[in-house]
């Protein structure tokens, strides 16, 4: 730990300073000066795009084939010089990564987009969308912006925060609905050493499914077409991001409507998420993520000013948009024959 500076200078010359002592606070009434903003890193944004657009192209053809009851793959579940060989010098795999990749990609680069405009629009200084590629599952832990300095009204912070979940959610619905039509039902294999991971079934994705074919009934499984699993990864990433925890986007959304009272809910609505580990173990990892970035929302520059009618509507649209993507078992396996 290093030592407190000390109130006397040391003897022989100054040394240069790089930053004042004393900031000058802002006036009374006056909002925080913006601070000097740093070039965006477009290159490094880029790389990580074109990094996680290989990876979900080469890996979500495995989890496209895992999660059907009609194909069979000895392929592993994470990146080896094999799978790539086997992807991409076969079109079959390659045209489902690409379909999948497609519509993932789309969706998870709009909700992004979404944060990232709306900082723009404020003035506020932020990075990049920055995708995160890894070499196992579908190929990808979704994206995030960094916003680089404190965001003065509840107002802001609240279009900020809700406006990642409704880009995400607009552009994933012509995805479900197109993967969804193409979709197969078909009767669930009885039980035997094979083994499903089976998508979470979704209040929206049940609702795509009784469009276009009828309720799912008892014994009935959902083959998905590769855009519908994509649009599958876009509801749980909805879903994850607009819980209302911490600073999550469903956080920012919380405490911008409710205020100091986030603080009270914070502790209930975490063991709530913590009991649905109950069933789904996903959840206690979850848990975790949320403790580490903090229950509690820090507090903007100018907690007065409430949020007007149309946001309140708007934080109504945004719980109907995570009630439709919840998913209590994203994840579900199944062994069949």
């Amino acid at each position: 730990m290093s030592e407190p500076p000390s109130l006397w200078p040391a003897a022989g010359p100054p040394l240069p300073l790089r930053r004042p002592l004393i900031e000058p606070l802002p006036a009374p009434g006056e909002p925080p000066a913006r601070h000097v903003r740093e070039r965006p890193r477009f290159l490094l944004a880029l790389f990580l795009f074109s990094l996680t657009l290989l990876s979900t192209i080469t890996l979500s053809p495995v989890m496209y084939m895992v999660s059907r009851t009609d194909v069979t793959t000895f392929l592993p579940l994470w990146l080896t010089p094999h799978l790539v060989r086997a992807v991409w010098s076969d079109p079959a795999l390659l045209r489902i990564g690409l379909s999948f990749s497609f519509a993932a990609m789309t969706i998870l680069f709009c909700h992004e987009m979404g944060h990232y405009l709306a900082c723009r629009r404020y003035g506020i200084a932020c990075t990049p969308p920055y995708f995160l590629p890894v070499p196992l599952n579908f190929g990808t832990f979704g994206a995030f912006i960094k916003i680089k300095e404190p965001i003065r009204t509840k107002r802001e912070l609240f279009d900020v925060g809700v406006a990642g979940p409704l880009a995400g959610f607009v552009a994933l619905i012509p995805f479900l609905l197109y993967g969804v039509a193409h979709s197969q039902i078909v009767p669930l294999p009885p039980p035997g050493p094979g083994l499903v991971l089976a998508p979470g079934h979704s209040l929206a994705m049940l609702l795509a499914v009784r469009l276009f074919h009828g309720p799912l009934h008892e014994g009935m499984y959902i083959n998905l077409h590769p855009m519908a699993l994509g649009a599958w990864l876009g509801l749980l990433a909805t879903s994850l991001n607009l819980l209302p925890l911490g600073q999550l986007d469903g956080g920012h959304i919380l405490y911008a409507a409710t205020g100091r009272l986030q603080r009270r809910l914070a502790l209930p609505l975490w063991l709530g998420l913590g009991l649905l580990g109950w069933f789904w173990q996903g959840w206690l990892v979850w848990t975790l993520i949320v403790l580490v970035i903090g229950l509690y929302h820090p507090p903007v520059w100018d907690e007065r000013e409430p949020l007007d009618p149309r946001r309140r509507m708007i934080a109504v649209l945004a719980l109907v948009i995570f009630v439709l993507s919840f998913m209590p078992i994203p994840i579900a396996e199944i062994a069949v024959s």
